[in-house]
């Protein structure tokens, strides 16, 4: 896992706060597809469910995982693919767990990990926000 400051600037962005809710991956999910369908071009259907899985992943993972209030989710055109911000209040990295096939989890880090070409996050004392890219 690498460190990094932001995605690299290029086309729209989108950014939403979340409440740190169970509905907030719903919510999450939904601004993905219309920030999708709102390119200037069209979005292979593969790339849409990759990208909205690894925003649905990332944002479940706050809202069952993170401490404090704060979900945002920022998502930017790069032209080759989008760009995936989501930040919280809990300086605390994502883990890999044990997978845990009751339900309890273990699944979302090593998915996001495999849909995404880059993967890093960037930890401050009073949060962190996980950056993810998927191509297309």
């Amino acid at each position: 896992m690498t460190t990094a400051e932001r995605l690299p600037d290029s086309g729209p962005v989108r950014g939403t706060r979340l409440e740190r809710s169970p509905q907030a991956a719903v919510r999450a999910r939904d601004v993905t597809r219309a920030f999708l369908g709102g390119l200037p071009r069209q979005v292979p259907r593969e790339a849409v469910e990759a990208t909205t899985l690894v925003v649905s992943e990332l944002v479940t993972n706050v809202v069952r995982h993170a401490r404090g209030r704060r979900c945002g989710l920022d998502l930017r055109d790069m032209g080759d693919g989008v760009g995936i911000s989501v930040s919280d209040d809990d300086p605390t990295p994502p883990r890999p767990r044990c997978l845990d096939l009751s339900g309890e989890g273990g699944f979302g880090w090593p998915l996001v990990r495999r849909l995404s070409s880059e993967v890093s996050v960037d930890s401050r004392p009073d949060g962190k926000t996980v950056h993810a890219v998927v191509r297309f």
